[in-house]
């Protein structure tokens, strides 16, 4: 027994020499060695004062010993070239460190990476273009990618003369969507070509503009005066074009010709059920007030004609269709004009020009 207690007793003394204990007044604590011990082998920065800023009065090099007097917050005190410093007591241990750790080299950036990044950051939206797939050779494909870098995966690929539609681009690529699939990713410039939009052709005598629905019908009336038609957009099914005027007291004119599977087998409006038709009216009554009339074309193809009641900002939508494409003109107020609604005699004119349309086969 008296053994056990001499060790306890020699274990007792060996922890008051070696672990440093707070004094009841919150002073200096116990005298001690301890040794410096940074994970990357770095110096440790000695300071006139427990905290950081421009305090610095030397360093210590890694497992160097420190003679420590005291203890306040994360900060060890120490005497050092003959007076009291401070440094932090996170880089402290009370037992020698073992080798300086060898430092880790700095990665070296990956050049593909950073020119992804930075084609990344180039990146802006444009209008939505008509794109085709351009391979080095006919028989060949061209490679969507996940980002704008040939080093990362494929989306897809495209074979030579695919239809696509870029909606962004960047420095050296265009960011794409495939209408046949639904998928979008980057291909580089040098393997798109731009698909010319083919303008409506208008006879500035006549005022008879005609435009071409990609090859399935053409579209032909007098454009009113004071506007000039134009094609906004043309892409695979889908056409916009617009009755662009300088003059403000003018309203806006719109022309979205887009081919919808619905009414694939329908050859013209007059072949809708009236159930048929009031599904029509209800697309336009989700959201809004609308009052409906019908009028009818130089042909004798149906209209149906909506108007916004409940809102102040007045629009007119004439609605038709033609071999399974929705035709639909909307009239809304000029944003530059004071008057904020459409008046009667510019409905009547918007009518008067939808009516006078004709529906011509393309052959």
């Amino acid at each position: 027994m008296k053994k056990l207690i001499s060790i306890l007793a020699a274990a007792a003394l060996m922890l008051t020499l070696t672990v440093p204990f707070a004094s009841a007044e919150g002073g200096d604590l116990g005298l001690g060695t301890m040794f410096v011990y940074t994970e990357n082998g770095k110096t440790l920065n000695v300071r006139s004062s427990p905290e950081t800023g421009d305090n610095i009065i030397g360093q210590l090099q890694y497992g160097a010993e420190v003679h420590v007097t005291g203890f306040e917050g994360g900060w060890a005190k120490i005497a050092y070239l003959g007076g009291p410093a401070w440094v932090q007591s996170r880089f402290l241990q009370w037992y020698a460190p073992g080798p300086k750790p060898t430092p880790q080299p700095e990665p070296v950036p990956d050049p593909e990476t950073e020119q992804m990044y930075a084609e990344l950051r180039s990146e802006v939206s444009i209008p939505q273009t008509a794109m085709q797939a351009q391979a080095s050779r006919s028989s060949g494909w061209v490679n969507m990618r996940i980002y704008p870098s040939k080093v990362t995966g494929r989306v897809q690929t495209c074979p030579d003369g695919a239809p696509l539609t870029a909606f962004a681009e960047t420095t050296n690529w265009y960011h794409v969507m495939d209408p046949a699939t639904g998928n979008s990713g980057y291909i580089r410039k040098d393997f798109l070509k731009i698909v010319p939009v083919e303008q409506p052709v208008v006879d500035e005598e006549t005022r008879i503009g005609t435009l071409n629905v990609n090859g399935e019908f053409m579209l032909q009336g007098k454009v009113p005066e004071g506007y000039k038609l134009q094609v906004i957009s043309a892409r695979n099914s889908r056409i916009i074009a617009a009755l662009i005027t300088e003059d403000v007291s003018r309203p806006q004119m719109l022309l979205t010709i887009a081919f919808d599977e619905m009414f694939a087998d329908v050859e013209r409006m007059n072949d809708l059920s009236a159930e048929e038709i009031d599904t029509l009216k209800a697309s336009f009554t989700d959201m809004n007030e609308v009052e409906f009339s019908e009028a009818e074309t130089a042909a004798g193809t149906k209209l149906l004609i909506a108007r916004e009641t409940g809102s102040d900002e007045d629009f007119v939508s004439i609605l038709s269709l033609y071999k399974g494409y929705s035709v639909e003109f909307v009239l809304s107020p000029n944003p530059n004009a004071a008057d904020q609604n459409l008046t009667d005699e510019q409905i009547q004119a918007g009518i008067a020009f939808l009516s006078a349309l004709e529906f011509i086969p393309a052959n």
